[in-house]
Order: structure tokens, then sequence, then C-alpha cells
């Protein structure tokens, strides 16, 4: 019996394993091309831009009081941290912006939104001091993986004649990853950390609550 004739177009057996083979290497060298490149440039010292975002709803609760505010970066060193590659720390990370702004600008519009109008710390009885703790970038290496975590931490001080309230707010965030992060991811994780410890911040009813005007507190308006 004859042997039956191929499909047309199909490939014989022995040029469908070497175009397997030649697909699998080519797949093969542009991950290691890929993973090489990422490795070079975790050397190079990253700038990284910061544009948080925090939703906050929208409410009357502060009926328009004002309250001071103030935004002090305490942080003990001004790096982010570094880059990191398959040996450990690789490049630093640092930024041209002024991070005590950027916290005052979120913060400043979430106050807005609640119903509060924000005026200079001095004008003010009522007072709100954020102090910046830690806002830091850091890797691990694992087994399969490596980890990236960005840790961010914030001292609230309210103050108003005869009282005062304060309280931390901590975010600590990691994933894991295969491959070294590329500029741009860890930009995204920074902001992640930042928006993720603001939240924490519009999250906290007690402190809202103590800024509002006493009326508002004793109405119940507090959400």
């Amino acid at each position: 019996m004859s042997p039956l004739p191929l499909t047309a177009g199909a490939a014989a057996p022995r040029d469908a394993y070497e175009w397997i083979q030649g697909t699998g290497m080519k797949k093969v060298l542009i991950a290691v091309a890929t993973v090489l490149a990422l490795s070079a440039c975790s050397y190079t010292r990253q700038q990284a831009s910061f544009a948080p975002t925090v939703v906050v709803a929208k409410s009357q609760e502060g009926q328009g009081a004002p309250v001071g505010l103030r935004v002090v970066d305490e942080r003990p060193t001004k790096s982010l941290g570094h880059r990191g590659n398959f040996h450990g720390k690789a490049a630093e990370i640092t930024t041209t912006q002024d991070i005590a702004k950027v916290f005052e600008e979120q913060v400043a519009e979430g106050l807005t939104s609640r119903g509060f109008r924000v005026v200079p710390y001095s004008e003010s009885a009522t007072k709100l001091s954020i102090e910046i703790r830690a806002l830091e970038y850091s890797t691990s290496i694992g087994f399969w993986s490596g980890g990236v975590a960005v840790n961010a931490a914030m001292k609230a001080v309210a103050a108003k004649p005869g009282d005062s309230y304060e309280k931390m707010y901590i975010s600590d965030k990691e994933r894991r990853v295969l491959f070294v992060p590329a500029a741009g991811k860890n930009q995204e994780d920074l902001n992640n950390g930042v928006s993720s410890v603001l939240g924490e911040l519009f999250a906290d009813a007690s402190l809202f609550k103590f800024l509002a005007p006493k009326e508002s507190a004793n109405a119940g308006g507090i959400e």
C-alpha cells in the first residue's frame, strides 16, 4: 500500500520538528535578551515621578470649616530605595519632586472634597499636620521569584483648642516578580504606595469627626 499523500501546505514530520525547535529557540533567545536588558537597566539611576490617585467621596461634613494644613517630610533619607537585579540592590531611585508637596496637594484636595476649607497652618485654630515617616522601595531575592515592596508611613497630628488627635497610617505592599522590574513599573509601585497610605488617612472617620465643627459631628453627618 502506497503511503498517504501529505495534506497540501503541511510540513513533513522532520520539518515540523525543526520548525518547533527553531521557534522555541527564538523564544528562549528573546527571553534571555529581555532579562539581560532589564538587568542592565537596573544599574541606571532612576528618577521617579509622582502622581498618586486618591478617590475621596464628596460630602459636606466639614461645613466650610477652616483647617490649617501643613505637611512635613521627616524621612531619615530622601532616597526612595534601590532598583533590584539578580544579585540584590542596584541603582538608586530618587525624585526631583518635593514629596511633602505631593502629599499636601492630595490631602488638601481630599479635605476640600469633604467640605473643609484649607487655609495656611498658622491661620486656623483647627490644625492638621501630616508627618511623612517613610516612603521606601525595596527588592528581595527568592528561589523562583523576587519580591518588590513599597513601604509608606505617615502620622496625622490634629489639634484644636483643648483637644488633639494623633494616628499613624502605614501601607506595606509587596508583589512577586519573575523579571527585574522596569523603571515604569517601579514608578507605578511607588505611586500605588503613596495612594494606599493616603487612602488609609481618608478612611479614618475618627479624624474627620475630630476636624468637623462640633454641631456637624453631633448631627451624625460623618460618613
